[in-house]
């Protein structure tokens, strides 16, 4: 039987994010990093695609070779996160996930979050549309772009430096999304 492990969507604020990393804030620079020799620092523009199964998140993505950083142009955006595994060596079939200290934040569009290496993430389109400014790492020639409807859209493969971990499969657990009074503000 799956796990439901349920988690309250919190507006972001700077004290709140820290554990995963940092809320930029004005004048308050971060700095990307790409680990020598792992491509380089890229900056995409990203437009989320609705979930089917609503508020259900069966997978976190994972890396250590790189931070990361998300800012929402259009829409709201859920940024799900947990601390880096305390055993990396153990592998992606292993890595540590603190289900206990999952957390969501609502971002707005002009706000932006940075994560840290190797801290847990996914991310979660709040209304019908959320267009975003995805802050990563990409090797030299990598994605493509094309005209879906009007507007450029960058299409990619999977990247072999992120690690997918499938945490329904892996933990018989799915992250429960509760998203209470930040869906009726973004309804509004």
């Amino acid at each position: 039987m799956i796990q439901p492990i349920k988690v309250k969507v919190q507006p972001l604020t700077a004290d709140a994010l820290r554990p995963y990393g940092q809320m930029l804030e004005n004048r308050q620079p971060v700095f990307p990093e790409v680990e020598p020799g792992e491509g380089r620092v890229a900056i995409e523009m990203q437009h989320l695609k609705q979930r089917s199964d609503l508020k259900h998140i069966r997978q976190m993505a994972i890396h250590f070779s790189y931070n990361q950083t998300f800012i929402p142009l259009r829409g709201t955006m859920v940024l799900i996160v947990a601390p880096p595994p305390r055993n990396r060596e153990a592998g992606q079939e292993a890595y540590e996930l603190d289900y206990e200290r999952v957390a969501a934040f609502a971002l707005e569009p002009g706000q932006a979050a940075f994560i840290e290496k190797g801290v847990w993430h996914n991310m979660y389109m709040l209304g019908t549309q959320c267009c975003h400014l995805n802050v990563t790492r990409k090797n030299p020639g990598e994605g493509t772009t094309q005209d879906v409807n009007g507007r450029l859209e960058v299409t990619h493969s999977r990247r072999p430096y992120v690690e997918f971990v499938d945490i329904e499969k892996r933990d018989n657990c799915v992250i429960e999304l509760d998203l209470g009074i930040i869906q009726d503000v973004v309804a509004a």
